[in-house]
């Protein structure tokens, strides 16, 4: 089991898409041989360097890496979780999929929700753009200074006053109430019947990355004390992790490598209004660790844009914790003359804005800002002492809950170390004794000490790799390989080894299916990448079955060259304790056992 999907479901999709087409949605594809290219989409491409394969359904580029198959392709194109992939070709494919109901609830249907919350955008945006009914709406859109192109291109929609109106809309169009109150368009009585969730209010609907109407934003424009409400938690919907504008943004977050956040539905709205496209918002939420993960799908960088009021201070610091420490730069950058991001704009124009923006402040230096008040306060020694304590717990259990590296965490305490007048390796040993203690030691482990095989255990790696190149192009040989190799765990590169795992178990489990049926099951666009790079290197090569034993002979003399090592450091311990006749005796023995055994001479 996959993700959300079983194996035979996710053979069931890749089997009724097919990747040419798929590709050629995004990329002009033309023939060379047997297979197609064209401009990758993954990198500044100017001579076409993807290849897709129609014979094994896989892409790659021989430029910048990427491959895979179809499911991988749509991950990397439209930075979705392997889940959303597979759940968007599936409805590409017209696939039904059965998730798994701890997963999303009891079988929620998914795309039946999203069409009907499709059709409440539109019912919302009819009463919008009809003369008499949404007229007070486009009069506040106009006295915010939002442009009837923003409007229409976000589809800003208007629910009216009326208890029932969507209730009587949805019924009359042929959809049933049940339906509506599980996307939370609508509220059961207490004593039966429904009514409307949204009125009196401008609507904001909130869309996922492939545009798919996941939910709405409504605010009060009566004297409602909520002002802004939003759909409840639903199949489709989770606000700890959507994003507003995130549909419109992608494209130009990813051009830029940067994403700029702000926190209301006009700021962003406003923002695209000036052109600056790269822009998106909570939905009136604090930012929280899954904020942070889908962004880093598109995006180095990350920039926060506050207000200057103290819920902004509290809201950036906040936001600190949660992005600090992730594998993305992360900024924070204050709206100056205490305006929100959409006065701003309106105020100064967009070069302004740019100018706060490209003046953020680096996170860890925003977090010694807020300490070095904090010491400016302290009277005492005691004091002084404590917030730097507290700076130091924050930054061990950044680190510990992030997923830096071990270069980038070591680069930001020396950075600390810096800031706090504190020798590097104080804050160092400071920091690892606040991790333990916070329960995150270990978390490095001994990986980051070497930074490859050793060069005696090169050609061992080097056998392993070809045997894994074979392997992906013709698993039908694993028979051969499980004689010498009967485990995936003796491999010694990582990356090799998890590739290993893979195989070996779609071996021992009966598979002798394509490269495509391997890959369906890896989750990570990387991994991909890496076995579409070796198949493709083992298919030049070719002479599979040669490759395939020259490599496990070699597995086995370094096999048989360790076990001598091993021997002969037996054999001189026992010298040292029983002399060299015994020496002697032993070597000549086992020499013996090696003839009768034959096992390679030494190299």
């Amino acid at each position: 089991m996959t993700g959300f999907y079983s194996e035979v479901q996710l053979q069931r999709v890749l089997q009724a898409i097919d990747i040419v087409d798929l590709v050629g949605t995004y990329v002009a594809l033309r023939p060379k041989g047997k297979e197609m290219v064209g401009l990758c989409p993954f990198h500044d491409d100017r001579r076409p360097s993807l290849n897709v394969n129609p014979g094994k359904q896989i892409f790659k580029c021989f430029s910048c890496g990427a491959g895979g198959d179809a499911i991988k392709f749509l991950m990397l194109r439209e930075r979705l979780s392997f889940p959303e992939a597979v759940g968007v070709l599936a409805e590409r494919a017209g696939v039904r999929l059965e998730e798994h109901r701890e997963a999303r609830g009891e079988g929620a249907d998914r795309t039946g929700l999203e069409k009907l919350n499709r059709w409440a955008a539109q019912y919302f945006r009819s009463r919008f753009e009809d003369e008499r009914e949404g007229e007070r709406a486009r009069r506040y859109v106009k006295e915010r200074g939002l442009a009837e192109a923003v409007g229409r291109r976000f589809g800003l929609g208007w629910a009216p006053q009326a208890w029932e109106g969507m209730a009587r809309a949805a019924q009359e169009s042929g959809h049933r109430l049940t339906d509506l109150a599980a996307v939370g368009l609508v509220v059961s009585r207490e004593g039966g019947g429904y009514y409307d969730r949204f009125r009196e209010r401008l609507m904001f609907p909130v869309l996922d990355a492939l545009g798919r109407v996941i939910g709405f934003g409504g605010r009060t424009l009566g004297d409602d004390p909520a002002k802004y409400l939003n759909s409840p938690e639903s199949a489709l919907f989770d606000k700890s992790r959507a994003l507003y504008g995130i549909h419109a943004a992608k494209d130009e977050i990813v051009r830029q490598k940067t994403a700029v956040v702000v926190e209301g539905y006009t700021d962003c709205l406003m923002a695209h209004q000036f052109g600056v496209t790269n822009v998106v918002a909570t939905l009136g939420t604090a930012l929280t660790g899954e904020h942070a993960k889908a962004l880093s799908r598109y995006a180095d960088r990350i920039v926060l844009v506050f207000d200057a009021d103290e819920a902004g201070r509290r809201a950036a610091d906040r936001a600190v914790e949660v992005f600090f420490g992730r594998r993305v730069e992360v900024r924070l950058a204050t709206v100056p003359e205490g305006k929100d991001p959409c006065d701003y704009l309106l105020a100064r124009g967009r070069e302004a804005f740019e100018g706060v923006v490209a003046g953020a402040t680096e996170a860890l230096e925003h977090k010694w800002q807020g300490l070095h008040e904090r010491l400016e306060q302290e009277d005492t020694v005691h004091g002084r002492s404590r917030a730097v304590e507290e700076f130091l717990a924050f930054m061990a259990g950044a680190c510990a809950a992030g997923d830096m590296d071990a270069i980038s965490e070591g680069f930001a305490l020396n950075q600390v170390a810096k800031l706090v007048g504190l020798g590097v390796e104080e804050v160092h040993r400071r920091v690892g004794q606040l991790r333990r203690r916070q329960g995150g030691a270990g978390r490095r482990g001994a990986a980051g000490a070497a930074s490859g095989a050793a060069p005696a255990a090169d050609v061992l790696v080097n056998a392993q790799r070809e045997i894994l190149e074979v392997l992906l192009n013709r698993p039908e040989l694993f028979a051969e390989a499980r004689v010498v190799i009967d485990s995936a765990e003796g491999f010694l590169d990582e990356t090799q080894r998890e590739i290993a795992r893979r195989l070996w178990s779609h071996g021992q489990a009966g598979g002798t299916g394509p490269l495509a049926a391997i890959l369906a099951s890896c989750e990570s666009p990387a991994l991909c990448g890496v076995m579409t790079d070796l198949a493709a290197r083992g298919e030049a090569r070719g002479n599979f079955e040669d490759t395939l034993r020259g490599a496990l002979g070699r597995v086995l003399g370094r096999r048989a060259e360790r076990g001598r090592r091993e021997l002969t450091e037996m054999i001189r311990t026992a010298a040292g304790q029983y002399g060299e006749v015994t020496e002697a005796a032993l070597l000549q023995d086992v020499q013996a056992r090696l003839r009768a055994a034959k096992v390679p001479p030494r190299a």
